[in-house]
């Protein structure tokens, strides 16, 4: 996955409109990616739903939606208050579900139960996304942004991140997700409440130059060559687009107990490049290849 600066993917979001965005992720689909993962920015909603009516889709493909969409929010927050940000989410659900989420959001609140404001929070999130995807995509994870995965690590609420998994679990039949900056403590943190990290989804930075690595590339490596169990998923591979593919590849390929790679994509030539280069990657890691976009299009169209 290429994570670029904002500045660069406020450019990209300009020049790149909604049709030439779902031209690079069929591309990208085409030449073996097997599914999409994404931030719920409205922009994403927009690219689902077109996706939806594309004739150009070669095969059933997985989405891995990242929630919240933190950045935005907080822009928005600052922007508009409070009330802007909430009716934001209430703008993309129904009239049913915005009462629905309203009363219990609102009994939750009322409770001081952060518990339930977070599983209401969540449905808010997905419902619109999840009502305009297409229809031969499947709902493979849902993923808890690393702001709030790596604060929960960072004071030590295993509640929180415990009622997110289950959560996901019980109402959308899928495995949690969760993106993480410190790979070895979250798994250390896991292991020590005996929580089971093949009942998981992991995205995790892993590139040859440490970048977004936390605490160091070292650490990060030896923690998943010890690793006994879990579903991680690499990004971050291209360090941030300072690696060339071969270059992030080769290192990729040095990785034990990886389930795929996701990575991000700016064309459809450049769509094609990268995946038919990732097929030479082990079997089990090639069978998962996921573009990715969890900002507009900022980690551009990221594949899986």
């Amino acid at each position: 996955m290429s994570h670029l600066s904002q500045e660069r993917a406020r450019d990209r979001t300009d020049k790149l409109n909604i049709e030439s965005i779902v031209e690079v992720i069929c591309s990208a689909l085409s030449c073996g990616a097997t599914g999409y993962t994404f931030s719920t920015h409205p922009t994403n909603s927009q690219i689902l739903s077109a996706l939806g009516t594309s004739s150009k889709i070669p095969h059933h493909f997985d989405l891995y939606p990242v929630v919240p969409y933190a950045e935005g929010y907080v822009r928005l927050a600052n922007e508009k208050g409070m009330t802007g940000l909430v009716n934001e989410i209430l703008s993309r659900l129904s009239l049913s579900d915005k009462a629905k989420l309203l009363v219990e959001g609102g009994f939750s609140a009322l409770r001081l139960d952060p518990a339930g404001m977070l599983k209401t929070y969540l449905d808010a999130e997905l419902k619109g996304y999840l009502s305009t995807k297409p229809k031969n995509a499947n709902l493979q994870s849902v993923l808890l942004h690393e702001v709030l995965t790596d604060l929960c690590l960072g004071i030590g609420e295993i509640d929180l991140l415990n009622v997110f998994a289950q959560h996901v679990h019980d109402n959308y039949n899928v495995k949690p997700g969760f993106v993480t900056y410190n790979f070895p403590r979250f798994i250390k943190f896991f292991e020590e409440q005996g929580f089971s990290l093949n009942d998981a989804v992991i995205m995790t930075p892993f590139n040859s130059l440490g970048y977004q690595m936390s605490p160091s590339r070292d650490a990060c490596k030896a923690t998943l060559s010890n690793l006994g169990e879990g579903n991680v998923i690499a990004m971050s591979v291209m360090a941030g687009g300072y690696l060339k593919l071969d270059e992030a590849i080769d290192y990729v390929r040095t990785l034990p107990n990886l389930s795929g790679v996701a990575i991000g994509v700016s064309s459809k030539e450049h769509a094609r490049d990268t995946f038919t280069s990732l097929r030479t990657m082990p079997e089990e890691v090639s069978d998962r290849t996921a573009c990715r976009s969890t900002k507009p299009v900022d980690r551009e169209a990221n594949a899986l």
